[in-house]
């Protein structure tokens, strides 16, 4: 896990190359579960991981490869998340804690049973100034639950509700770093959630041979996004308003000879107004341009105008709200003349999601570089989205477990998915955003395991899985361009203005469709013991087909395209044991994730980028983020009874930056994480801890207790 956005409540969750990540519009490829309820947000199939209360988690089962039984968005693992009920938990605690950059957490939980009717109430509290500059966050979690069960039957009721505002600004020059590591570039960088969830599932045993089990539930999560950000756009104020200077960026004025003083406090000579002072520049210079001032007349334009700090307000608002249930049957039999365990089952998925966003003016702060937080209240129209969207899925799965033999079984499963993706303009001004899709796919998997003795289990597997393209994705994507120059010529518009951008997540482009990424994946490996020791190694290589890669056309800017073929391929190991009071466990990862075919990306930014803005990726280049190589080290140490020290390290090898999809730049330096614990048990009912982190890299050092 790595605090991508800067906040330590946003963290990405990378397995095998594969991601589940909070950021809206980066490619999500883990299912998460929390009670056998999906949380991957419709819009974006994003994880809040915020909203999550880690003192309530009972339980985390991490299931590799791709697995169809899973559903949609298992491309390279599944996530369970089992909390807490009373039957769990008995009793009452309390945990406090505070430490660096103002860090403070605390949660309180009861629970309880009469072995009937159970109990289970958790508040858990988080609140830090952060590490970096103006970069506070607090978060809010309470998780409830009742339970009853009885010899055959038992039943849950769940309740959740989270709210959080998390500021993670965004990364800043490296100059501006090596001045001072805690400063930002621009801010603030707000993310506001507010989440309410209720689940029920149940489980009931009819006989000893068969089972059924589901579960149904609601969940609405409302987000506020405030981020400010420097401009490329020309504005001046005249008569005390900002004004929008539409089509003048700084490249435009580098190309005349001018720069924002020039236009900005000018007294345009013999000219009556700027617009004839800019279109007179630009003749003079032999280019051929046009100007205009949004939402001013000529005559109002003449005259001085004063130069102000050019910035911009990101607003958006995005209400996601998911429903559904799944059940199934489980049956213990023979079939086909073997012992076996048959499991079939049904689930529906709907999400609806409403998106609004505004553009809006600002000034910024030189000294904070913060934007102001009210704006000038002058929005610039063209960037404005409101637009609904809906995904509905069906699902229909089932696994066939047979003992072929007392030591071989044989594992055979498939899942149908049909899933509809609604994108519908609120607008009324962006008929291309409207759009209807509609993804079916079967995926199959087939699994053998074959335990050889006590201490020695082996096991292969093919297996296949798939996500639909999300509504941000089929809503921005480089397909839209064609459809958009329809629209403009159909209105009698020119369309050489069309605009081929999409600023994430604060706007939506129309919705040529892309198609569903299909994951296919073989592992092969080895499980058991060697002497005292477990151990466990192992194979695996998934190929996504149709991949989506996010290209961006500078700044926070970009599109989504269909890449033919990318693979995630490697090796992973572990050994651990026990000797009296020490425990201690090894792990290494290798991933090997690439690009499996040739093709221009967008990267304007890029120091190698073409005149289109292009850079050039071939075959075999790296997917950027991943780190090839990772190492981890636990170990656990009891001294004396009451006293437990603790030592965790994990190391990832160097990566690329995203955006240098073509390896062109230097790579990102490996680093190292390093956690010290202790733990002390006063009396039965108090204990005391403390964790130290360090955190190494090649050039830097960063600790925090």
């Amino acid at each position: 896990m790595n605090d991508a956005q800067n906040n330590p409540l946003q963290p990405d969750l990378q397995y095998r190359g594969f991601t589940a990540s909070p950021l809206l519009g980066l490619a999500q490829g883990i299912a998460v579960y929390q009670n056998g309820v999906r949380i991957n947000e419709p819009l974006g199939d994003a994880v809040n991981w915020d909203l999550m209360p880690q003192s309530a988690i009972q339980e985390i089962s991490l299931g590799g490869g791709s697995n169809p039984l899973y559903g949609l968005n298992s491309l390279g693992g599944s996530l369970a998340i089992d909390m807490k009920d009373g039957f769990d938990f008995e009793g009452a605690n309390l945990e406090v804690s505070t430490g660096s950059f103002g860090r403070r957490t605390s949660n309180i939980q009861f629970g309880g049973n009469d072995g009937q009717l159970a109990y289970y109430l958790n508040i858990e509290h988080f609140d830090e100034d952060g590490w970096r500059d103006n970069s506070e966050s607090d978060a809010l979690n309470i998780y409830a639950s009742i339970g009853w069960r009885s010899d055959y039957t038992q039943i849950n009721l769940n309740y959740q509700h989270g709210e959080s505002e998390l500021i993670g600004n965004g990364s800043s020059p490296i100059e501006l770093i090596d001045l001072d590591r805690k400063a930002i570039f621009t801010g603030p960088d707000i993310t506001e959630n507010d989440m309410n969830m209720v689940s029920f599932d149940f489980s009931h045993e009819v006989s000893s041979s068969i089972s059924f089990s589901g579960n149904i539930f609601h969940r609405e999560n409302d987000t506020d996004s405030f981020n400010g950000d420097g401009t490329e756009f020309g504005i001046c104020e005249f008569g005390g308003i900002d004004t929008l200077i539409e089509g003048i960026e700084e490249d435009d004025l580098e190309e005349l000879g001018l720069d924002d003083d020039d236009i900005c406090e000018s007294q345009f000579g013999e000219v009556n107004d700027l617009e004839d002072f800019l279109n007179i520049t630009a003749m003079n210079m032999g280019e051929d341009e046009e100007f205009e001032i949004e939402g001013f007349e000529a005559d109002e334009l003449s005259g001085t105008g004063i130069l102000s700090d050019e910035a911009i307000n990101n607003l958006s608002n995005r209400n996601q709200e998911s429903t559904g249930a799944d059940f199934q049957w489980t049956y213990l039999g023979n079939f086909f003349g073997y012992e076996g365990q048959l499991v079939v089952g049904g689930a529906y998925f709907n999400g609806e999601s409403k998106f609004n966003s505004v553009l809006e003016l600002a000034k910024i702060d030189p000294l904070t570089r913060l934007t102001t937080g009210l704006g000038t209240g002058t929005f610039v129209d063209e960037e404005a989205t409101s637009i609904s969207t809906q995904t509905e899925s069906t699902s229909l799965y089932f696994s066939n477990i047979l003992d072929l033999t007392d030591s071989v079984a044989l594992t055979l499963s498939a899942r149908g998915n049909i899933t509809e993706v609604d994108l519908r303009d609120r607008s009324g001004e962006r008929p291309e955003l409207n759009g209807s899709h509609r993804f079916t796919r079967i995926n199959p998997a087939i699994g053998l395991t074959w335990r050889y003795n006590e201490n020695l289990n082996l096991y292969g597997s093919y297996s296949e899985s798939s996500r639909a393209p999300t509504p941000i994705e089929l809503a921005c994507n480089e397909g839209v361009f064609d459809l958009a120059v329809q629209f403009a010529i159909e209105d009698g518009e020119d369309p050489d203005d069309v605009n081929l951008e999409c600023r994430l997540p604060n706007a939506f482009l129309a919705d040529p469709p892309l198609d569903d990424v299909v994951a296919k994946s073989f592992e092969i490996g080895s499980r058991g013991y060697i002497n005292a020791m477990r151990y466990a190694a192992g194979f695996f290589n998934t190929a996504n087909h149709d991949d989506i890669l996010f290209q961006t056309t500078g700044r926070s800017t970009g599109l989504f395209a269909n890449v033919d073929k990318t693979r995630r391929s490697g090796f992973e190991g572990s050994l651990s044991g026990q000797v009296q009071n020490f425990d201690w466990m090894v792990a290494y990862t290798h991933v090997q994730a690439t690009f499996e075919d040739s093709f221009n990306v967008l990267s304007p930014n890029h120091d190698f980028a073409d005149d289109e803005d292009e850079i050039l990726v071939r075959s075999g280049d790296n997917i950027p983020g991943i780190p090839e190589n990772q190492f981890k080290v636990l170990a656990n140490y009891q001294p004396i009874d009451g006293l437990n020290l603790g030592i965790d390290i994990a190391s990832y090898s160097d990566q690329h930056l995203r955006g240098d999809e073509s390896n062109q730049l230097d790579e990102i330096d490996g680093y190292t994480v390093v956690n010290l614990r202790a733990r002390y048990r006063i009396t039965d009912n108090l204990e005391v801890f403390a964790k130290y982190t360090t955190f190494l890299t090649k050039s830097l050092k960063h600790s925090a207790c």
